[in-house]
């Protein structure tokens, strides 16, 4: 597949799991930073504990992480239900994982880096004739021509 298939499919797969509104809000939002890896890498080695309380620490995330996982799931089931809306995070976190169940984890890059392209160029990108038929996915694509969020 090419990456412009790989975006389609995954745009598509999108729509299909969010619906059009939530994923429309997860591709405006899913964009490149600017982070400093090695900066904030430095700041957290300036407090290296000892190991007895790196393993209480991790301990303590692990048990913290199986709480939000479960608390996720919860807020999701409901918000399948019709009964709540989701957070930006929750959308953000809900469009990966959609994308990398349906694509897999190089499918996943293929796709952002397809992406951060559109985001980038003047114009739209060209569609493949049987993506322009699909309208479920290039409702998203119009929707988010047609009203973008402010940026961040």
């Amino acid at each position: 597949m090419t990456d412009l298939e790989i975006y389609e499919l995954g745009t598509k797969k999108l729509t299909e799991q969010m619906g059009t509104t939530y994923a429309t809000q997860f591709l405006q939002k899913c964009k490149p930073r600017d982070y400093d890896y090695t900066a904030e890498r430095h700041k957290w080695l300036v407090d290296d504990p000892d190991i007895l309380t790196m393993a209480r620490q991790i301990q303590e995330e692990k048990a913290l992480q199986a709480k939000e996982k479960s608390v996720k799931a919860e807020r999701i089931a409901a918000w399948r239900s019709g009964l709540l809306e989701l957070t930006d995070i929750e959308i953000y976190e809900l469009g990966f994982k959609v994308l990398a169940d349906s694509l897999g984890a190089y499918g996943l890059l293929r796709f952002i880096t397809q992406h951060f392209k559109n985001l980038n160029a003047e114009q739209p990108i060209d569609q493949p004739q049987q993506f322009q038929s699909d309208s479920g996915a290039s409702s998203v694509l119009q929707t988010m021509k047609e009203s973008k969020l402010p940026q961040d």
